[in-house]
């Protein structure tokens, strides 16, 4: 089988390699000049060379929220010279790096080609058209299957805030943000408490006069905590030239704004034949929010939010390769360690999907995402990705039974739960992987 792969991130590696492993012939398009999607650092902002837009959210001094016992794709561990759990993004992208340099896997990608228009054609193929940013060439390419792998946190939502343009100071997203070093001796105002708005804010709290972070709700996902100094203040009411107003009619003084307002998802190389909706943070139709159901030889990786990606990434590409069996097709290389993680396992998925071993028709796939949605209606939800605290285990145990796949280890999910309770981002434990079900940690 023939397999577009499209973004060189973690997912899209992970894709490549198991991919390779079942013996299909593949090409990766990166759009960039280089491998590892977010976790690299570029000190440029906006557009790049090419007049496309800088997709990296990657900032000085960022160590990760979950320890790398999670971001650890399967048959390769890191160094065991790297003993603590928390690391810089530095570390990762090395990770990331040796993993495509010890597969070989760089044969196999395209740097500086830009997907322009993806279709689905006769017999369940796709007619690919990508250009080459350095030579200015065009081509027209068709492939049996499509694997999308351009990550979550490239399209930044930015809120419009009333008043915003009588505001003298700078209104900048998180995507754009690099370092402290423009809100020295400020008052900086933080708008959201996810994940990236309590650790920008932290960061920002030691160079800046004050740090305020605004939260929508009072419920701060992660088990995460805003940093002692930072203060707390509800919605934005409105913007004058040098405060804020709150919703509690409280006014603050304010120099600059960094929006930490999250991402939405982005697909502009899709066209409407591909049959595919986007509403707020939920694609439709996508069977366990990875295989396109109107045109199941496309798959997505990595939608899912609150979850250790690198292993899902694994699992869901197997899941497909199980769907549609290809005649000459050699079986897989035999790698299982305990070190499976996410992005691999639903890698997994969806080659066991293209296998054929999954005995799933359109019609139940479709009713297994119409059910989803009305319970997510009937709790007061709206359908997103978001894995809650309680699914987890769950989602990934039914997908390897869907697929007879080799489930994860134990010890993944475990530690998530852990996690779960204890809060995530606590830098000074470390953890250690015993066996397939336990582990261990210094505090």
């Amino acid at each position: 089988m023939k397999i577009c792969i499209v973004g060189a991130g973690a997912a899209g590696l992970a894709a490549l390699k198991h991919s390779l492993d079942e013996g299909h012939d593949c090409e990766l398009f990166e759009q960039t000049g280089f491998i590892g999607g977010v976790w690299k650092y570029v000190d440029k902002v906006g557009l790049d060379e090419f007049g496309l837009p800088i997709h990296t959210s990657m900032y000085e001094d960022l160590r990760t929220n979950l320890p790398k016992e999670l971001m650890m794709f399967e048959d390769f561990p890191y160094k065991k010279e790297l003993t603590r759990s928390y690391i810089s993004f530095q570390e990762v992208y090395e990770y990331i790096e040796a993993y495509a340099e010890f597969f070989n896997l760089s044969t196999h990608i395209k740097l500086y080609h830009h997907l322009e228009a993806v279709s689905p054609i006769h017999g369940g193929k796709w007619s690919v058209q990508v250009k080459n940013l350095r030579t200015k060439k065009v081509e027209t390419k068709d492939f049996d299957s499509i694997i999308i792998c351009v990550g979550n946190y490239s399209d930044p939502i930015v809120p419009k805030l009333p008043g915003e343009n009588e505001f003298a100071g700078s209104i900048i997203h998180s995507h754009d943000y690099r370092n402290t070093d423009p809100y020295k001796n400020k008052t900086v105002l933080v708008v959201g408490v996810g994940p990236s708005g309590i650790d920008i804010a932290a960061k920002v709290l030691a160079v800046a006069k004050k740090v305020i972070q605004c939260q929508r709700t009072a419920k701060i996902e992660y088990g995460l905590k805003i940093a002692e100094g930072v203060i707390v203040k509800p919605e934005v009411d409105e913007i004058f030239e040098k405060s804020v107003k709150f919703i509690d009619g409280s006014v603050e003084e304010i120099d600059d704004i960094i929006l930490c307002t999250g991402y939405r998802f982005s697909f502009p190389f899709l066209t409407p034949q591909c049959g595919l909706e986007v509403e707020d943070h939920y694609v439709k139709y996508l069977y366990k929010h990875t295989i396109n159901i109107e045109h199941p030889t496309m798959a997505f990786i990595g939608m899912p939010k609150n979850i250790p990606l690198f292993p899902s990434f694994c699992l869901q590409v197997s899941w497909l390769n199980q769907l549609f069996f290809i005649p000459g097709v050699h079986s897989r290389a035999m790698y299982q360690p305990f070190t499976d993680t996410l992005y691999i396992y639903r890698a997994r998925f969806y080659l066991a999907f293209l296998r054929g071993n999954l005995g799933v028709t359109k019609e139940e796939m479709r009713e297994d995402v119409e059910n989803f949605m009305k319970e997510c209606k009937q709790s007061g939800q709206q359908p997103n990705t978001k894995i809650d605290e309680n699914g987890f285990r769950q989602f990934y145990e039914e997908l390897a039974t869907l697929a007879h796949i080799t489930p994860m280890k134990p010890v993944i999910p475990n530690i998530f739960d852990y996690l779960e309770k204890e809060g995530f981002g606590n830098h000074n434990i470390n953890y250690k992987i015993l066996n397939d079900e336990d582990f261990e940690h210094d505090l």
